[in-house]
């Protein structure tokens, strides 16, 4: 089995793993001008970066092992999966930039591979235009090789990317470079995964705070009930025994209050039937003379 053929960058102009010549930096620039796969504009992408709630989140390793995963395929020192956010570039794991948590927007690295359709490979960053003013390469850490994938959710919104560098020049294969795009993939399959699964602990948590809430009402009227119920009982003049049993049914339970609906009729009904009514069907609780909204509006 033959190994895949290295993919060489030139001093003026990089190529990417099939062999085609990756963009130079003015064409970079229109890429960044124009929406990503037609309508992406930075604007949705910031929005997508927020709805995904993955910035500044606490390290759970989630990513940890796509970065060595990265490192080892490509023999690089440094790894990290990254989120590109408006000022800053974070990193959701590392490898070998321990103590790193962000760096900053400036174009070429991160920032310029969020926007590729494909791999974005600089094989020497010291003479690629794209990346010759980068702090990264011109500073301390004398960065000489990158090579990313995007990370784009299913709606096509890139959020970041997966990548490696090394302090020094490097050709990669196509090999390579497939990997290195597929651990991206994954990247963008555990964030939609995450999400979900974010939504649906929300939802859990209204539900279960909604059944509270009705537990408290529920209580209240039973507790109403039963203040209804002691003065009905006081007052006496109807039947002992509940009325809403069903049809061919006696309900065994004592009449307690009066219960009525807006066609007039009404019953005595047992305290769980009363409240069973009340919960399912247009009634209200009645004074024993049905007195009700018409007393209340001819009141003087």
């Amino acid at each position: 089995m033959s190994a895949s053929p290295p993919v060489s960058a030139s001093a003026d102009q990089s190529t990417a793993a099939n062999g085609e010549p990756l963009p130079s930096a003015p064409a970079l620039e229109a890429e960044a001008a124009r929406p990503a796969h037609g309508s992406d504009t930075e604007a949705e992408r910031l929005a997508a970066v927020r709805r995904y709630e993955i910035l500044d989140a606490p390290g759970d390793g989630a990513f940890d092992e796509i970065a060595r995963l990265a490192a080892t395929v490509f023999d690089t020192p440094i790894a990290t999966v990254s989120v590109v956010d408006a000022d800053r570039v974070w990193f959701a794991a590392t490898r070998g930039l321990d103590g790193v948590a962000q760096v900053g927007v400036e174009p070429g690295l991160c920032v310029s591979a969020v926007l590729a359709d494909g791999p974005y490979v600089v094989g020497d960053a010291a003479i690629d235009p794209r990346t010759l003013d980068h702090p990264l390469v011109r500073g301390e850490l004398g960065l000489r090789f990158y090579a990313a994938a995007p990370i784009v959710t299913p709606e096509g919104h890139r959020l970041g990317t997966v990548n490696v560098i090394d302090r020094r020049p490097r050709e990669v294969t196509a090999t390579q470079t497939a990997v290195l795009t597929g651990l991206a993939a994954l990247v963008a399959r555990h964030l939609d995964l995450r999400l979900k699964t974010i939504h649906a602990i929300r939802a859990e948590r209204r539900l279960r705070e909604e059944s509270d809430e009705r537990a408290v009402v529920t209580a209240a009227l039973g507790e109403r009930l039963r203040q209804v119920a002691s003065e009905e009982r006081d007052t006496g003049g109807h039947p002992e025994l509940c009325q809403l049993g069903g049809a061919g049914r006696q309900c065994p339970g004592s009449a307690e209050l009066k219960i009525a609906d807006g066609w007039g009729d009404s019953a005595w009904a047992c305290t769980a039937h009363a409240e069973e009514a009340l919960f399912v069907a247009a009634v209200f609780i009645a004074n024993k003379d049905l007195g009700g909204l018409k007393a209340y509006m001819n009141r003087n």
